[in-house]
């Protein structure tokens, strides 16, 4: 929730007459750039607070401290910006705008831990984008660290499945439920691919946090140990029903595979996890998906974290595509309220690349997963 703010009608009358140029972060200037470039810099320190309502108002506001990020990324690549303060209660806004000036986005909610993700366009310019971030509410001496980053080639997979022919309830004989807020037990046949008990245990677990806020309960019914040939997603996910006759088995709603292998698509090895399609809770033939167990570990970018949980948020959002939620339901604001601090996670559960990907459903998926859980799981 944002704060109520109290202009200083100095400091915006002296922004309106073309004050000095604004402070200049240390280094001022950055790049992010494909595969792994990214930019890092510092701000600070400040003696005081600058508590102005109407933010930075434009690029050149000398209240907001200035850094200039150069984006080498194709057209529609995403990119993140964020910051943290040295000092725990401190409060920094971020905005960030176009090479034309017109604001791109921006994170003002209180504290000092703001985050943006931006999808990058040519059609406001090619120059630089400009950064600032205003030291809305700080102690003396206190400093912030920013980081710019570009999502990787790692990717949760490379498009929307199936949609599984989108059936209305009453195409599979259900006329109507209606959610009385119930618990509902979700239940999952997990099959371990040459991962052990008690590292499925601890993924599993922590992808039922997504769940919880839902009031489903993401239950693992058996752990069964398989031996899956090759890498390919789709081919893991036919081998799984291969083991069960075509279908999911009896006292379960949906077949988990967590694997130990590098998973690819078509050769590609960008894959993290696959759903068979998009709702297939609602078939017995297509409640199935498989998701990588190992090799995405956190990555360190100066003060900030990358992939945090990312086999848990693999798990839990390949059963999110089978309980029909897509990955345009997702946003970049309602992240990060679980993780660790300093966790780089803006984006909700469904955003498609787990780099920026936290374990919180947003208010849409949540809803949709909820939907499903309802009509098609068990009571």
């Amino acid at each position: 929730m944002n704060r109520h703010r109290f202009a200083l009608s100095c400091l915006i009358a002296g922004a309106l007459l073309g004050t000095p140029a604004a402070h200049a972060a240390q280094p001022s200037t950055g790049t992010v750039a494909p595969p792994n470039v990214s930019a890092t810099w510092t701000g600070g320190p400040y003696t005081l607070g600058v508590p102005n309502q109407l933010g930075c108002l434009f690029p050149g506001n000398p209240t907001c401290d200035a850094f200039n990020l150069t984006v080498n990324l194709p057209v529609n690549y995403r990119f993140a910006v964020a910051i943290t303060s040295e000092i725990e209660g401190d409060d920094y806004d971020l905005y960030v705008y176009y090479p034309d000036g017109t604001e791109a986005a921006r994170s003002a909610n209180d504290g000092g831990n703001e985050q943006v993700v931006i999808k990058h366009t040519t059609a406001h310019g090619t120059g630089p984008y400009k950064v600032r971030v205003l030291p809305f509410s700080v102690t003396s001496g206190s400093s912030y660290a920013g980081v710019a980053r570009a999502t990787s080639a790692q990717t949760i997979e490379p498009a929307d499945p199936n949609a599984c022919l989108e059936a209305v309830p009453a195409a599979v004989g259900i006329p109507g439920i209606t959610d009385l807020g119930q618990d509902v037990s979700l239940d999952v046949a997990v099959l371990l691919d040459g991962v052990s008990v008690g590292e499925a245990d601890q993924i599993m677990s922590k992808a039922a946090i997504s769940y919880a806020p839902l009031k489903v309960d993401l239950n693992v019914v058996s752990y069964t140990p398989v031996s899956f040939t090759g890498t390919e997603g789709s081919a893991l996910i036919q081998q799984a029903k291969d083991l069960f006759g075509g279908v999911r088995p009896a006292g379960s709603d949906l077949v988990y595979i967590l694997s130990n292998k590098d998973l690819t698509t078509d050769g590609d090895t960008a894959l993290a996890g696959l759903a068979d399609c998009i709702g297939g809770v609602r078939f017995p033939q297509h409640a199935f998906a498989v998701g990588e167990a190992v090799g995405i570990e956190p990555s360190a970018i100066g003060s900030f974290l990358l992939q945090v949980d990312a086999h848990p948020e693999v798990a839990a959002h390949e059963i999110g595509h089978l309980m029909g939620v897509h990955h345009h339901y997702a946003n970049c604001v309602e992240g990060i309220l679980q993780g660790e601090a300093n966790d780089l996670s803006p984006c909700t559960l469904m955003f498609n690349f787990v780099d920026f990907q936290s374990l919180n459903f947003g208010v849409l998926e949540g809803i949709v997963a909820r939907g499903h859980a309802v009509q098609y799981a068990s009571p």
